[in-house]
């Protein structure tokens, strides 16, 4: 169910355009690259709306358990992927008449977690937690390699925007980059109780105070990591010099996320260059990369719970929040933020 919302007034950097209410936790959201629709993971389906009047336009059905994640195709608004705990990564093709599932991917012995196409959409990247990552044909299906990547479950998968080099979090606390086509670890950067960080160029580390990785994100350049750690905060590497350059906190030095696996994304919009995240109990939140200041926060009364899950279209023009209430949020930018807040 969609609500339609335009407020007239408002001087917020993100304006709510309009909310989708799920009677259980929203735990991925996505927005599809021609920017018309959303899909939301609720328990084990997919449910696929028209992203500003919130019309019901489609539900995947086949997957037997909870869905962990969902990602469209990058080069196609009408192809989607999705994973489950019932240890299946399925291709759905979404049409306006009927949607349906056409492949079935099955490798991984334990949940699936997450899920990464390459720009090119011919490759499927899977974390799972039974430790490894898994690359796919998405024409052929087969399997390409599977990488022993962790030694704890998997959390979360990207690529820096070359498609080089997967990026890959873990409960283990660790980071670590692969080579695309040798498939050797290049790197591994783990995060301590310090904010500093340091790395290795193996596949070994001897640091056992790390805390786990449940999210990470490659800034559009591709200079930069985004992680979000299980201490409470994010922070943002400078990968090449092996170090984090800044570290992100809650609102009054609250954590921001201890409990979930939240998600973070960069917005680089018309000369704004912020980072927006969810949060276990603070709702979305939104930081200012330069300054390290906090700029914007929405929780209203419907933000109950956690914030999983974050997309965001155009650099951040468009916005898209899903939690554990089952409320999705579906915000735009403000277009005279920046010269209010000047």
């Amino acid at each position: 169910m969609g609500i339609a919302l335009d407020p007239e007034n408002n001087d917020d950097l993100y304006i709510l355009k309009n909310k989708i209410k799920e009677p259980t936790a929203i735990t991925s959201i996505r927005i599809s690259p021609d920017g018309t629709k959303i899909a939301l993971a609720v328990e084990n389906k997919v449910k696929i709306y028209t992203i500003y009047e919130g019309k019901l336009i489609g539900e995947l059905l086949g997957h037997t358990k909870g869905i962990s994640d969902i990602k469209f195709s990058p080069i196609n608004s009408s192809i989607l992927a999705s994973c489950s705990d019932d240890l299946t990564i399925r291709l759905w093709s979404i049409n306006k008449s009927s949607s349906k599932c056409i492949k079935i991917f099955k490798k991984h012995t334990y949940h699936i977690t997450t899920i990464q196409f390459n720009s090119k959409g011919n490759l499927l990247i899977s974390g799972s937690a039974d430790e490894t990552i898994t690359i796919w044909d998405i024409i052929s299906g087969k399997i390409l390699t599977t990488l022993a990547a962790h030694s704890d479950p998997i959390s979360s998968l990207t690529l820096t925007p070359d498609n080089s080099i997967i990026i890959s979090a873990s409960y283990d606390g660790l980071i670590r980059l692969f080579d695309l086509e040798s498939y050797q670890c290049l790197k591994t950067l783990t995060t301590s109780t310090s904010s500093h960080g340091t790395a290795t160029s193996s596949l070994s580390t001897t640091d056992l105070q790390n805390f786990p990785v449940a999210n990470v994100e490659t800034s559009p350049n591709g200079k930069y990591i985004l992680s979000t750690s299980l201490d409470g905060t994010i922070r943002l590497w400078d990968y090449m010099q092996n170090k984090v350059v800044k570290t992100f906190i809650g609102p009054q030095e609250t954590p921001i996320c201890e409990k979930y696996n939240c998600e973070s994304r960069f917005v680089i919009y018309n000369g704004l260059n912020l980072i927006v995240s969810g949060s276990d109990a603070n709702g979305v939140l939104c930081w200012d990369i330069k300054s390290k200041q906090m700029v914007w926060k929405y929780r209203d009364s419907d933000l109950k719970h956690a914030i999983l899950s974050v997309d965001i279209f155009e650099e951040g023009k468009l916005l898209v929040t899903g939690g554990l209430d089952g409320v999705a949020n579906i915000f735009e930018i403000n277009a005279n933020w920046k010269q209010m807040s000047q």
